[in-house]
């Protein structure tokens, strides 16, 4: 019986793709590219044929070498499929797919890299297959109409800023855009050079002054932005309502002052998410197919083509009916290695977040035991200057009420158009919300008390609008919220008027998981009958 350490395991590593652009030679381009593979991987195995490029499937002995091809009515499809071990982890192999076509005008080009472990041995360091980069370098690549590169790029204008924002809005993109923050003299604390080097084909790499930053800032707004030599990933579909948590920001404060290993920790994590990402896609098997369905679709074609030819021996039949079926095997275990792939990293990630989340339950509870002893001694005090403007609030709130009020990303483009005049009105009311009424929600307090201060403060509290009836206005009275959809059931004004510079309103859920209030718009009124 063979053990469990004897049974490689593979996982999908990368998936990239791209086109190259037009040319008046389409013909003459998927040349330029499937050369540039066979010399690939003949620099590794010079054993292979001469007229590899001609023949329409070929195998090496050992199987470390393959290819496949198939025709489609609107165009055809060559792939190469080239595996060999590691030489510095016992175990472990690599293998790599890489595959060109035409389809019209259009010269397509894929790669897909696998590791194979026998000890489940997947910790190593990511980087572009050579090949993918040479492609992008000297062929010329692009991908959802952004060309694609193997060197980063600065951001120091209004212009080149207002690029780098088109292309994080780009709805049809999948790949990261990683932004690395820098001072006027182009100094920054991780390299953006080598991370571009690394990561060509994979993801858009960076660096950004000061002055670029403040005009990103202004396009996405400053929750979403990067500056002050920090480092940022967006990551695809990315929306303005966004959480900032879902873009991950790297702090100036956590990479000054480091050591070469906890930066080249910083430097991995990055380089794991933009290869994560590539996999992650939907619709993949199409975007980047591999080579057991390319295979597969071959094996079919010929079936079909030799099952309406008169003319077909039966042993050329039989042969061909094995050779699909093998490959419908292959593919079966394919797509079973890669669920047991998802299913592995699922459990990995929900792992992770169990142990984040018990941090900080611990952390709540710690601040919140301490925030209890100032309050019986009578000592309290907010941290930082009120506010005098909208675009002040976000920062205020964040560092006066972790982990127990939250603005949604939606609240500022609310900010931005802030008219209400009382800012003051504004900042006493989320701190009602995050300290009194959060209280309420906890059962420490009774709501009678609650009343009290309301009545005190002028300030009103009920519901927003029936659920049926917030159905009326689309997304108005829901936001996204950790995947969910979820209504904006609360509702605190003051002032009757309609005019918005007398009139507040601030609009928010109870997000029971974590113990805390999602303000999910303010400080104007949301949609009704009345609008």
């Amino acid at each position: 019986m063979l053990s469990v350490g004897t049974i490689p395991r593979t996982r999908l590593i990368l998936a990239a793709n791209g086109y190259v652009p037009q040319a008046t030679n389409c013909e003459a381009l998927l040349e330029q590219v499937r050369s540039e593979i066979i010399a690939y991987v003949r620099k590794k195995n010079d054993g292979l044929p001469i007229n590899l490029a001609n023949l329409e499937d070929f195998e090496e002995i050992d199987g470390s070498v393959t290819t496949a091809s198939v025709v489609f009515r609107e165009g055809r499809l060559w792939v190469l499929r080239f595996s060999e071990p590691d030489e510095s982890t016992p175990g472990r192999s690599w293998v790599v797919e890489l595959s060109v076509g035409l389809f019209g005008t259009q010269v397509l080009f894929g790669c897909r890299l696998y590791c194979s472990s026998r000890n489940y041995d997947f910790a190593f360091e990511h980087a572009a297959p050579s090949v993918l980069r040479k492609i992008v370098e000297k062929v010329g690549l692009s991908d959802y109409g952004v060309r694609l590169s193997s060197s980063a790029t600065k951001v120091d204008t209004d212009g080149t800023a207002d690029d780098l924002y088109k292309i994080i809005a780009n709805t049809q993109r999948w790949r990261d855009v990683l932004v690395v923050s820098c001072d006027d003299g182009f100094s920054s604390l991780i390299d953006p050079a080598s991370l571009a080097r690394s990561l060509s084909g994979v993801a858009h790499v960076y660096f950004i002054t000061p002055y670029g930053s403040h005009r990103l800032s202004e396009l996405v707004g400053r929750e979403l932005s990067v500056f002050d030599r920090g480092v940022r990933l967006y990551r695809p579909n990315f929306s303005e309502e966004d959480d900032k948590s879902q873009h991950p920001l790297i702090l100036r404060r956590q990479l000054e002052n480091i050591s070469d290993l906890s930066r080249r920790k910083f430097e991995a994590s990055i380089k794991e998410d933009c290869f994560r990402v590539s996999i992650e896609r939907k619709q993949l098997n199409q975007k980047v197919p591999s080579f057991v369905d390319i295979r597969v679709a071959a094996s079919k074609q010929l079936l079909e083509k030799l099952n309406t030819d008169d003319s077909s021996s039966k042993p050329e039949t039989l042969l061909a009916e094995q050779s699909a079926r093998k490959a419908a095997e292959q593919q079966a275990d394919a797509s079973f290695a890669l669920a047991v792939q998802e299913e592995e990293l699922r459990k990995e990630a929900d792992a992770q977040r169990e142990i984040y989340k018990g941090q900080l339950f611990a952390a709540r509870s710690r601040l919140d035991v301490l925030e209890q002893k100032l309050a019986n001694i009578g000592v309290y005090s907010e941290v930082g200057e009120r506010p005098i403007s909208y675009s002040e609030i976000p920062q205020w709130v964040e560092r006066n009420f972790p982990g127990k009020l939250i603005l949604h990303a939606r609240v500022h483009r609310g900010l931005k158009s802030a008219v209400y005049q009382e800012i003051a009105t504004v900042c006493d009311t989320l701190k009602l919300l995050a300290n009194e009424y959060r209280q309420v929600f906890l059962g420490e307090m009774r709501k009678e008390e609650f009343t009290l201060l309301l009545n005190e403060r002028h300030l009103d509290i009920s519901g927003s609008i029936s659920e049926s009836r917030a159905s009326e206005y689309g997304d108005e009275y829901f936001v996204e919220w950790n995947g969910r959809r979820e209504f904006l059931h609360g509702h605190v004004s003051k002032g009757n008027s309609r005019d918005e510079k007398y009139c507040m309103r601030i609009y928010f859920f109870w997000n029971a998981l974590d113990s805390q209030i999602v303000v999910g718009w303010l400080p104007s009124h949301l949609k009704n009958r009345l609008s």
